[in-house]
């Protein structure tokens, strides 16, 4: 059988003939750093580089998702159990070759069961869903709370979402009225004035950090995001007299990921994404950067 990859050369994608692998990928979804690597200000780490770390692969006839960091197990964040921070971590389609090809080789460690219901376009939120997870985790939100969801691209809506169902009271502010409509659907307001919240996701793609500033009540928190691999400006002064709290984050840890597969069902988080097929990659590439879509997902 003539396998394919899709394949970063630094400046563009090339289709090429794939290799063996262990596991058949299924679905691969494209994110905001596939489009910031493909627009030049996020760099990966080698090229060429097949891209691609947001997955679902197939093996003996049962689903998997995969979280993205190969480590090594004997660093000292490892031994911490901070496995996610290893210090020679590896990342799937950042720092080595990912999922954007026919199949691929996995360790065992990074894999988690997909449960019934779910297809594998819709599994292949599982990371996204569980990095606003770990998001949560370090915000600790309370359900008195308010927040607000700077950006209503597929990151913005999944954390409008986790934030409903955790309770708080959440608006969305964004430029797209059909995206908006779906926060909505997730029962969030839609911010149009210059209201100030107690947590302020910044998910716009940019680094919105002045902005996100502009709407944080004195002692709130930001979240940020938006790994879009540019430099930051904002009013340094501002948060420090405010003690605004920056809250970063990343990677989830395992044990969020079959969390993270559960509210992708419960909360019909698969209503947001698109399904390509594989060879429809520029298709799928253009109608994100035209905003025409939320979460493309390309099919094999």
């Amino acid at each position: 059988m003539f396998r394919l990859k899709l394949v970063f050369d630094g400046s563009k994608l090339v289709l090429q003939e794939g290799s063996s692998g262990e596991y058949k990928v299924k679905a691969c979804g494209i994110c905001g750093t596939d489009i910031a690597i493909l627009k030049g200000s996020y760099k990966p780490r080698k090229t060429p580089i097949v891209l691609g770390h947001e997955f679902c692969v197939e093996k003996d006839g049962k689903l998997f998702v995969s979280e993205i960091n190969l480590v090594d197990w004997s660093c000292e964040n490892c031994k911490k159990g901070e496995y996610t921070h290893c210090e020679n971590r590896k990342a799937i389609g950042i720092d080595v070759d990912g999922a954007l090809q026919d199949r691929i080789d996995l360790p065992s460690y990074l894999l988690h069961d997909v449960p019934d219901g779910l297809s594998a376009a819709e599994a292949a939120l599982a990371e996204p869903v569980a990095s606003v997870l770990r998001m949560l985790q370090l915000l600790d939100p309370k359900p008195y709370e308010s927040a607000l969801i700077l950006g209503d691209g597929a990151l913005g809506l999944i954390s409008c979402a986790l934030l409903k169902r955790f309770g708080l009271d959440v608006s969305v502010k964004g430029k797209h009225e059909q995206r908006l409509k779906r926060a909505r659907l997730f029962g969030a307001r839609v911010e149009s004035e210059n209201r100030k919240y107690d947590i302020v996701v910044e998910a716009t793609g940019k680094g919105a950090l002045d902005e996100a500033l502009s709407h944080t009540k004195a002692r709130g928190r930001i979240a940020i995001k938006s790994t879009h691999g540019s430099s930051v400006c904002f009013d340094y002064t501002k948060a420090v007299v405010n003690e605004v709290q920056i809250v970063p984050s990343r990677c989830a840890p395992f044990y969020l990921w079959d969390k993270a597969l559960k509210l992708v069902k419960e909360l019909r988080l698969g209503e947001l994404v698109t399904v390509y097929p594989f060879r429809n990659y520029e298709e799928a590439i253009s109608n994100t950067l035209e905003r025409k879509i939320v979460k493309p997902v390309l099919v094999f």
